[in-house]
């Protein structure tokens, strides 16, 4: 579903009542856009032409023509808040879209008092590529909706807790950070900035899934992603987890001090 009067095709700017969906393979990305500045735009732009090489195709536009075309389409719409989406589809014949889709930001009250999460056994194709999945898509947001959920996480065909539908995901067990390794997951750009953070904090990192049994010693968990930024996990399934935990309180703040510097940087 598309937002707002206009979208951009190609470098032309049209009316959204023209747009046809997509056919064939197509990549993406969604970048989300604060004070008018998308941020880490250049973090998407190497996965989105990273995500091409992987499936040995390529993708012929420049970073400086997808960032103009991004810019264009947040003036002529005049919006400064919000999710942009943006890809290239491959076959019958090549094409460039963005335009804005709608969102879902957490609440304060979803901060502070965490999310409930579902579980799902699926895996990505490809994992390491942002390519659309339907099916995948589709019977992850059956179950959060029918469940309730504000995101399910997905169990790999080794019984691995590995990431979320639409996000990452870190735990917090025996004083270490645990997530999943590079190699098994679509590796969020959040993801990205918080691993930078856990680095620059000096805080125990593992790169390792856990189980579902593993869930019952967890100390703590959190979501990371464009939409939801460093969100705490209250509940997964049945399972209640702690919140107000001093190290994800401590990579929330840092995050959010990021932000700030990156729109600052980039006005």
């Amino acid at each position: 579903m598309l937002l707002h009067r206009l979208y951009i095709e190609d470098d032309a700017v049209r009316e959204v009542k023209e747009f046809t969906a997509p056919a064939g393979i197509e990549i993406y990305e969604v970048v989300r856009v604060m004070e008018g500045v998308p941020l880490f735009l250049e973090d998407h732009l190497k996965r989105f032409y990273h995500s091409a090489w992987l499936l040995h195709l390529e993708i012929p536009l420049g970073e400086g023509q997808i960032f103009q075309r991004l810019r264009d389409l947040i003036r002529v719409n005049g919006i400064e808040e919000g999710n942009i989406r943006f890809s290239w589809t491959f076959r019958p014949s090549g094409r460039f879209l963005a335009y804005f889709i709608p969102h879902k930001y957490p609440s304060e009250e979803e901060f502070r008092l965490g999310v409930a999460c579902g579980l799902l056994k699926a895996e990505r194709h490809d994992p390491n590529a942002k390519v659309v999945q339907a099916g995948l898509r589709a019977e992850a947001d059956r179950k959060i909706r029918e469940e309730g959920w504000y995101e399910v996480l997905l169990i790999s065909g080794k019984g691995l807790i590995t990431e979320g539908s639409r996000s990452n995901v870190f735990f917090i067990r025996e004083g270490v950070l645990r997530t999943a390794p590079d190699g098994d997951i679509l590796p969020g750009i959040t993801r990205q900035k918080v691993l930078q953070l856990i680095h620059g904090e000096g805080l125990r990192l593992e790169a390792r899934s856990l189980t579902p049994e593993e869930l019952e010693s967890a100390e703590a968990a959190f979501l990371t992603g464009t939409s939801p930024g460093v969100l705490p996990i209250c509940r997964v399934e049945s399972l209640a987890l702690p919140v107000n935990h001093s190290c994800v309180n401590r990579l929330a703040g840092a995050y959010n001090g990021m932000i700030r510097d990156y729109i600052q940087n980039h006005r």
